[in-house]
């Protein structure tokens, strides 16, 4: 979703949230300044009229607002939203009216509701008006922060009591720093921005998706204020019974379904006077009818089978609901720690690690680690490969030779041993492992958000938690999902030594059935 930034065009200045007045006193007010494209927002505001805008009204101003009035920016020119914002709609007080500070009158406004949603300019995701209105989404807000920076935004809704879960759609202004202080505060799906961004967004425990219809279906999900944990039905009322329960199926979804006869119009509503809470219904079928439980803890969402594909992404969206509980419960399993070795390694290493010395801080932590020894003479290479068993890796500062033979090992060991380097007068003999699957971890620290997991394009923030750990074993080359769960336990001990020991590493990791680390380095913080 991001948008590379044009040549000579300004970076994008952060937007002013609660914190700084003009923010939270644009979006309430009923009466603002418009910069860039303030005609268009004025127009708007007067076709509008009584139904639109009872009592807004626009300053029209022309170039950058001034700091001391509420202002939004429709241009290149920043604002109290930021440069490119096309406006925003105020649905947080249906006894007076929306606020429809938008840049083109809208065919159609979404139902007064709970939802608050945040997205970046408009050539980054489709009008999202019709979008909401065709799913009857009901919102509290829509806010454009076109190039700026989110965060405020996110903190004003996470603040406003209009508002009860956030659909969130990153743009190129947001930063993973802001996104860490601000959000988690309420439930949130998130689309868009870049690798260490959705990281953060998923260690707040939102839910981060890859696709506008998934992100919809949980956007619609969460706008029904369905408690966490809350028992979940599924209820569908005429055809479809069996491919909704293929779509079950598909996402490993077990739900109780209940069929309604769809000859009786008045079977959804007498099962629904009967029902109590808390609990959650989704209704599925066609030209269902307007209903509202009588118990206020019983929540309900309807889902349109004449639209299959946003029934299905719902039925999806629940799935990655209850695993995303289910991953949130597990216990990570205990960790044994050498502390005499990792005061050892401490001692030695002077804060640099060298592979041999990454290892045993590893192995400290009971990660599996190659078997290895040093030696300076082929002598010593010989026992060493005997020991270890054969074939076996010689190795030299970056110098390294495969070798599968005792005779090979001697003559080998002999020639590296006679380079000229600055490494030591020693070399490495270390285990054997096949060249795939393998994969490069890195942690390193993300300055204001601190010790981060790499694998590939996966990042993760430390400590892991289980659904983190799984998505990085999925980029690790493993391909079947038991090897993938183990993995997922070695990066998750990787993690918690690299957090404990306040240290950065660069490894390689053979990633099948029993991963261990191939290649290492590193450093740590002195004490």
């Amino acid at each position: 979703m991001a948008r590379n930034r044009r040549p000579g065009e300004p970076i994008a200045p952060p937007t002013r949230g609660p914190t700084d007045r003009p923010l939270a006193t644009l979006l309430r007010a009923r009466r603002f300044r418009a910069a860039g494209g303030a005609d268009r927002v004025a127009a708007n505001l007067l076709a509008g009229g009584a139904q639109l805008a009872p009592d807004a009204a626009a300053w029209v101003g022309s170039g950058s607002p001034p700091v001391d009035a509420p202002s939004l920016s429709l241009g290149p020119s920043p604002g109290a939203l930021g440069p490119f914002s096309w406006g925003f709609l105020n649905h947080s007080e249906p006894q007076r009216g929306p606020v429809v500070a938008l840049d083109a009158p809208p065919v159609a406004l979404p139902r007064p509701g709970r939802l608050g949603i945040v997205v970046p300019r408009r050539d980054a995701l489709p009008d999202v008006l019709p979008l909401l209105s065709a799913r009857d989404l009901a919102v509290s807000w829509i806010i454009s922060v076109g190039d700026g920076d989110p965060t405020d935004a996110i903190e004003f809704l996470s603040e406003d009591a209009a508002t009860d879960a956030l659909a969130i759609v990153l743009g190129e202004g947001a930063r993973a720093a802001g996104l860490r202080t601000t959000l988690g505060a309420k439930p949130t799906v998130v689309l868009g921005g870049d690798a260490m961004a959705r990281a953060v967004a998923r260690r707040a425990g939102a839910h981060v998706v890859e696709r506008l219809g998934e992100w919809l279906a949980l956007a619609t999900w969460l706008a029904a204020d369905v408690p966490a944990g809350s028992p979940v039905e599924l209820w569908v009322q005429g055809g479809g019974l069996k491919w909704v329960r293929s779509e079950m199926e598909r996402y490993g979804l077990e739900l109780p379904l209940t069929e309604l006869d769809d000859r009786d119009a008045s079977a959804a509503r007498a099962a629904l006077a009967t029902c109590t809470g808390p609990r959650a219904i989704v209704l599925v079928g066609a030209d269902l009818p307007s209903l509202a439980p009588s118990d206020p803890s019983v929540r309900l969402v309807l889902a349109d089978t004449r639209q299959p594909e946003q029934v299905s992404r719902l039925l999806k969206a629940l799935a990655a609901e209850r695993a995303h509980l289910a991953a949130s419960e597990e216990a990570a399993a205990p960790v044994a720690v050498d502390p005499q070795l990792v005061a050892r390694v401490r001692e030695e290493s002077e804060g640099t690690l060298s592979d041999h010395d990454a290892k045993r801080l590893l192995k400290a932590w009971g990660i599996k680690v190659t078997r290895q020894g040093p030696t300076g003479t082929p002598t010593g290479a010989v026992k060493l490969a005997r020991l270890i068993g054969m074939p076996v890796v010689l190795a030299r500062g970056d110098e390294e030779r495969v070798v599968d033979t005792i005779p090979e090992v001697k003559r080998v060991a002999a020639l590296l041993l006679e380079l000229e380097s600055d490494e030591p007068q020693s070399v490495m003999v270390r285990e054997r492992f096949a060249d795939a699957p393998r994969a490069r971890l890195k942690i390193g620290v993300e300055r204001g958000v601190g010790l981060t997991m790499r694998i590939g394009d996966a990042v993760a923030l430390l400590p892991l938690e289980a659904s983190e750990a799984i998505r990085l074993a999925q980029q690790s080359g493993a391909r079947r999902a038991a090897d993938q769960r183990v993995v997922a336990g070695v990066l998750s001990q990787i993690g918690a030594a690299a957090l404990s020991e306040s240290a950065t590493l660069d490894l390689e990791l053979f990633t099948g059935a029993e991963p261990i680390v191939l290649r290492a380095s590193g450093s740590l913080k002195k004490s």
